[in-house]
């Protein structure tokens, strides 16, 4: 069951299964790292507000909260 990448706890992992949005965010966030397939590390994220931080490939990265609702991951747990 995918959820948005915003919903992962602190620390929690998950595998991108798709984004949602524009062709110019989804090759935003494909530049950055952030593809179907990856896995990423959610770091951290303010409470209603502000960037969330997460890991790919080695390499930490901030998004806005909202494209970062639009990835879709399916929890590692839940593979």
């Amino acid at each position: 069951m995918a959820i948005g990448l915003n919903q992962l706890r602190a620390g929690e992992s998950g595998v991108v299964r798709g984004i949602s949005g524009g062709l110019g965010m989804i090759s935003r966030l494909e530049s950055l790292g952030l593809r179907p397939g990856k896995v990423v590390t959610k770091v951290s994220s303010q409470f209603l507000a502000g960037p969330v931080t997460v890991m790919v490939d080695g390499r930490q990265l901030a998004i806005g909260r909202g494209m970062a609702a639009k990835v879709q991951v399916e929890p590692v747990s839940q593979r």
